[in-house]
């Protein structure tokens, strides 16, 4: 193989909710990815191929769901390109779909910032009509500004989700708008925080609306990871950001 053909992907990652039993659902669906087996569509990144089935991907995915009702190129041979997006953001959407927890901080195949890459991928559930990836991707970017707002990185989040979503979409702005408000004094002391609030279109605008309606944050106690974790007490949660476990977390709230 030639060094600029993407690879063929088997991934080894930490399932999100599986039980140890032959039958678990999840577990063998996992298993038939991580072998290809029954695999009917290949999708291929910049760097990576991964060879998966329809009815897991268009089962979750709107965009992946209506390509399949034309008769397209991709349909009829089952390939896919998508070259234009970022290729670990790709790849955690291809973990989702199968179950793993992705890591916030990429893959094996390249790091980067939590903060910056949850960002990615949250545009990457918007672009492909997979609201839960989205909200998974916000409670992750929820705890990672909630101990790094003082990072450099931090600016660079802000002008990342402000340029990759509409001002409809106030799934991270509101994250971003709400930490930089209890933080403003130490941030305004940052010259890149500072730029990012001059030039970053909305941001400071929606520092102003915010400042006379603050929005409460409500604490989480995940049983799985024995770990708290605030979300803003507008958002809807679905998922613990740190371990991927779903329950009712209306009967977890930390009082």
């Amino acid at each position: 193989m030639s060094s600029d053909q993407p690879m063929t992907v088997k991934i080894k990652a930490e399932a999100m909710e599986a039980d140890e039993n032959e039958g678990d659902l999840t577990r063998s669906i996992q298993r038939y990815f991580q072998t290809s087996t029954f695999s009917d569509l290949t999708i291929i990144t910049k760097d990576q191929k991964f060879e998966v089935h329809k009815l897991i991907v268009c089962g979750q995915s709107e965009f992946f769901s209506r390509l399949f009702n034309h008769n397209w190129k991709e349909v009829t041979e089952n390939v896919i390109t998508l070259e234009d997006d970022d290729p670990r953001a790709l790849e955690a959407m291809i973990h989702f779909f199968y179950g793993f927890n992705y890591d916030s901080s990429g893959s094996d195949q390249g790091r980067t910032s939590p903060m910056l890459f949850n960002v990615k991928v949250y545009q990457i559930g918007d672009k492909y009509g997979i609201p839960n990836l989205k909200a998974q991707a916000k409670e992750k970017f929820s705890v990672a500004i909630k101990t790094c707002w003082d990072m450099d990185d931090f600016p660079a989040a802000i002008t990342s989700a402000y340029s990759t979503t509409s001002s409809a979409d106030r799934g991270l702005r509101d994250l971003l708008v709400s930490t930089s408000l209890e933080h403003i004094n130490d941030l305004l002391k940052n010259d890149d925080f500072k730029q990012a609030l001059g030039e970053t279109l909305g941001f400071a605008a929606d520092l102003v609306q915010r400042q006379d309606h603050p929005v409460s944050t409500i604490t989480y106690h995940c049983p799985k990871c024995d770990m708290n974790w605030g979300l803003q007490s507008s958002g809807k949660v679905q998922y613990c950001p740190l371990c991927s476990y779903s329950i009712d977390w209306r009967r977890n709230v930390k009082k």
